[in-house]
């Protein structure tokens, strides 16, 4: 982090020559994108239709939490360069270099929601300027950026415009060093003029990018995704059997990664099933393709049923370690995504805590960051501010989002508070050992033990 952090500092030594941005969709992709070339010294217009985020942004504050970003709007907004406004038509107005960056929603099924990209696109449509750009890096199913570029022209058949895409590089927790140093830098268009724009937009950053069409483009984050995914489901399914021979699952993902074919960041290690949106919103686009084109995608289609089931895990356990679970009080620990970020879009935590209350459980819940006003909506379950005041009367602790401020727990404090000793740790992150030693009942997944 901190290299990064001096990598950002360096680049602003040749800052570019000040141009006007406008930046489309301000959730959290859109914001981080805006904050961050705000900091390289363009001047930025960030457009959303939500008139409370936008004053909120005005204000300094980002919709979710990201570590550093905040600061960075801050400086942003004293700098004069960056401004949000509630006037999407017209924001593209005297700007020749637009980003598209909404946080693409998906529905309880994962498939991907597009309707406000495209109504969008065709309100900016009659404002777009002559030889603008449209860059376009929302994760969309392939094929959307063609839909775009129609709807435009049916809006406004004169305006001539060109139209890139890049499979976005967001990571929660990590955002603003994932935009400036992208992990897959990819630039698709189907015009090398376009290319060169974006390119030359993005120069401040110091990345060689790769060049590929615009459908390449758009398909890499499905094939990026589907293939973690594939690692994520068989990781899980070589845990399991790890839990039932008494094999340890995470000491065999390190062996695996020994493999040079295999690789030393592999998604390996056993856990849940994946989460959030990202992966599954992927996997959805890819099988849907398949069925469109008549094609079978019996690989595809075994990963999801795979990690469809792997987090019932969760309930297998409990009912092993504690028994029947009707009208049994449990507490869970973590509802957010994943560390480092507030929201609860897509959680497996709420998934799983759907589960418990399906099985009569009565739960409560604490998360450290989680908004209050994503929390306030959720219902079933009782949320505690302070983590103890959950665990009280719980006859099992089940351990979701790995906040770093779980394992610093009084475990002493825990156990007298529980009315039953026993944990689950879906990210096996605590010290079996010690909790062993205290008297816990400790399930981790893919180590071998079992309840």
């Amino acid at each position: 982090m901190a290299e990064n952090k001096q990598k950002r500092e360096s680049r602003h030594s040749n800052p570019p020559a000040p141009r006007h941005i406008a930046v489309i969709g301000c959730w959290h992709q859109g914001v981080v994108a805006a904050a961050c070339l705000a900091d390289l010294g363009y001047d930025v217009l960030g457009a959303d239709h939500d008139s409370k985020r936008v004053a909120s942004l005005n204000a300094g504050k980002a919709p979710l939490f990201e570590p550093g970003l905040d600061k960075l709007l801050q400086k942003a907004a004293r700098s004069g360069r960056l401004k949000f406004t509630t006037d999407v038509a017209n924001a593209v107005i005297g700007i020749r270099e637009v980003l598209i960056m909404f946080d693409t929603p998906v529905d309880e099924n994962d498939q991907s929601d597009l309707s406000e990209i495209f109504s969008t696109a065709a309100e900016i449509a009659p404002q777009l300027e002559n030889d603008s750009v449209l860059f376009v890096t929302a994760q969309v199913p392939v094929g959307t950026c063609d839909k775009i570029a129609a709807i435009i022209r049916e809006k406004n058949p004169s305006v001539k415009f060109g139209i890139a895409y890049s499979p976005e590089n967001l990571r929660l927790g990590q955002a603003i060093d994932r935009f400036v140093d992208p992990a897959m830098p990819v630039i698709g268009a189907d015009d090398e003029r376009t290319l060169d724009r974006v390119e030359q937009l993005l120069a401040p950053l110091k990345v060689n990018w790769v060049r590929v069409n615009l459908r390449t483009a758009e398909m890499a984050k499905h094939a990026l995704n589907a293939f973690l995914a594939t690692s994520v489901a068989f990781a899980n399914e070589i845990g399991n059997l790890c839990d039932e021979v008494g094999a340890d699952g995470k000491r065999l993902a390190e062996v695996l990664r020994l493999e040079e074919r295999v690789g030393r960041k592999a998604m390996l290690f056993p856990g849940l099933g994946f989460s959030g949106g990202t992966l599954a919103r992927d996997m959805q686009t890819l099988r849907g393709l398949g069925r469109q084109y008549g094609l079978d995608t019996l690989m595809l289609d075994g990963i999801w049923e795979s990690n469809r089931i792997q987090n019932r895990l969760v309930v297998r356990k409990l009912k092993k370690a504690v028994g029947k679970l009707d009208n049994v009080p449990v507490a869970v620990l973590g509802l957010t995504y994943k560390p480092d970020t507030s929201t609860l879009r897509r959680s497996v935590a709420l998934e799983i805590i759907g589960d418990l209350l399906k099985a009569g459980m009565k739960v409560s819940a604490h998360d450290p960051m989680a908004d209050r006003g994503e929390v306030a909506a959720q219902t079933g379950f009782k949320f505690c501010e302070d983590v103890y005041e959950a665990l009280k009367g719980a006859q099992a602790m089940v351990l979701i989002t790995g906040w770093a401020d779980y394992r610093k727990l009084d475990f002493k404090r825990v156990k007298k508070a529980m009315a039953r000793p026993v944990i689950i740790d879906v990210n096996n992150m605590l010290d079996a050992d010690k909790l062993e030693s205290l008297g816990f009942t400790y399930l981790d997944i893919g180590r071998g033990r079992k309840a």
